[in-house]
């Protein structure tokens, strides 16, 4: 699949599905090229196992809403110069369930940008493991590439387990990551209540704002969807 066109795209629009209209099936990759001097957002509503080529001078940005998936891969390939990606995923683990994804990234180009921001909803005794892989070739430079991974936790017992494995073969290389473990605070629970909101509600602004954080810019070019999506989270949560 070429994208050659500046857009915010579904997934479920981009993939045709068979003749007979049965979904893809899970272990089928998609291949998706983004083309030179595009900038383009999509929305991950199929969860399945993808290839992304970005190409010269473009913009992605990639979000996703993960929940109860085992052995989900994804790759983004970086081969041309100036190319800029943003991913933000939010994981979502409840019902005893786990989930497992490995993520990879490769830089093979010089002026190439990377910023991923993960956040992880955890119910109690749930689990989310998460690898991701970043690889920058050498002899290129000015390569800049950062990951964030803020997991919340709604109960006092958890498990996550995170992975980040830096491959740097440059010289000319900024690469950061971080990670921030955090209960919903009691203190800010107190303050909202203290303002004649509800326990419950006040806990759903909390994850609201984080919910904004991640999809904000969804918001911004297609509201009629990010309510719908922010509603859908809410339920969940």
């Amino acid at each position: 699949m070429r994208i050659t066109k500046n857009w915010f795209y579904k997934l479920s629009e981009l993939v045709p599905k068979l003749w007979f209209q049965e979904p893809i099936l899970r272990e089928e990759i998609i291949n998706i090229n983004v083309d030179d001097n595009i900038i383009v957002m999509f929305f991950d509503d199929l969860n399945q196992n993808i290839d992304m080529k970005i190409w010269e001078n473009s913009r992605v940005e990639f979000y996703w809403v993960i929940e109860n998936i085992d052995n989900f891969n994804i790759n983004f390939l970086q081969n041309k110069k100036s190319s800029n990606l943003i991913v933000r995923y939010l994981l979502l683990s409840k019902n005893n369930e786990k989930i497992k994804t490995k993520i990879y990234s490769k830089l093979s180009s010089n002026n190439t940008k990377s910023d991923i921001h993960i956040i992880s909803i955890v119910w109690n005794d749930w689990f989310i493991d998460l690898d991701w892989i970043i690889e920058i070739d050498k002899n290129i430079e000015k390569v800049d590439w950062k990951l964030l991974e803020e997991n919340i936790f709604l109960w006092t017992t958890w498990k996550v387990k995170w992975l980040p494995t830096l491959l740097v073969r440059s010289n000319d290389v900024k690469a950061s990551h971080a990670c921030r473990i955090e209960r919903i605070n009691d203190e800010k629970i107190f303050y909202l209540r203290s303002r004649w909101i509800w326990k419950e509600n006040s806990i759903f602004m909390m994850i609201e704002s984080y919910i904004l954080t991640m999809f904000k810019c969804i918001s911004m070019v297609d509201k009629l969807f990010y309510k719908e999506l922010l509603e859908n989270i809410i339920k969940k949560v």
